[in-house]
């Protein structure tokens, strides 16, 4: 009875109409020929069961020049007993955002930074972080031990081929002391090889918590020489 049915149902005129991959015979004698497949098309880069696949002209990663050469396929269907965790293709981007956690000696904090502006000659980065500090003073940090809360300023601009200027702000409060570090840097290209540096640093302690309430300022200029 079930053969009658099978009859039945393969002299449907769909069933007749031959199919793009076996144009030259009716649907049902190519599927049961194994000429056509029924599966449905995958479109992961990876895929179960890919062992009982025959290469298609989409697995192909080249196609050989030489004759007589075995072409190469790309394993974009995984076997399901090999493995059973997948790992995807993936470029990682540049990031934008990111988050640092910092322990050492001196403090333990979290920063979170974001990159503002990334243009080919302009450059702006935001920090924000918190944290308790352990050490005085130490990394341009502030007078006293305790919770702190910190933030920084990134600038970076390029001016032709010839100048760029790259200045870095760097706050960090406690809570009764501040410190403030800024540093500001122009190089200027005079030839190929020769460029002119300078350079500016400014900190800024605040008198509360032990703090020395000053205002110091240093700066540099050098002519560099690359070999």
């Amino acid at each position: 009875m079930p053969a009658v049915w099978w009859l039945a149902l393969a002299g449907l005129p769909v069933f007749q109409q031959p199919m793009p991959e076996a144009p030259g015979e009716p649907a049902v004698l190519a599927v049961a020929a194994g000429h056509v497949s029924l599966r449905a098309p995958c479109y992961r880069l990876v895929c179960p069961d890919a062992e009982w696949l025959a290469a298609t002209p989409y697995t192909t990663l080249w196609k050989p020049k030489v004759p007589g050469t075995v072409p190469r396929l790309r394993p974009v269907r995984a076997s399901p007993l090999a493995t059973r965790s997948y790992a995807a293709l993936h470029a990682p981007a540049s990031r934008r955002e990111w988050v640092d956690a910092e322990a050492s000696y001196a403090k333990v904090d979290t920063t979170f930074g974001l990159e503002a502006i990334r243009r080919p000659g302009t450059q702006v980065q935001l920090e924000l972080g918190t944290g308790y500090r352990l050490q005085p003073y130490t990394d341009y940090g502030t007078a006293s031990i305790g919770v702190i809360a910190s933030g920084g300023l990134r600038v970076s601009q390029r001016f032709g081929d010839w100048a760029e200027l790259n200045q870095q702000i760097r706050v960090e409060t406690g809570r009764h002391n501040t410190f403030v570090r800024q540093t500001l840097g122009v190089d200027i290209m005079l030839q190929p090889r020769w460029t002119l540096q300078s350079r500016l640093e400014v900190n800024h302690d605040s008198a509360g918590d032990g703090g020395r309430g000053s205002t110091d300022a240093h700066g540099s200029l050098n002519l560099h020489y690359a070999f």
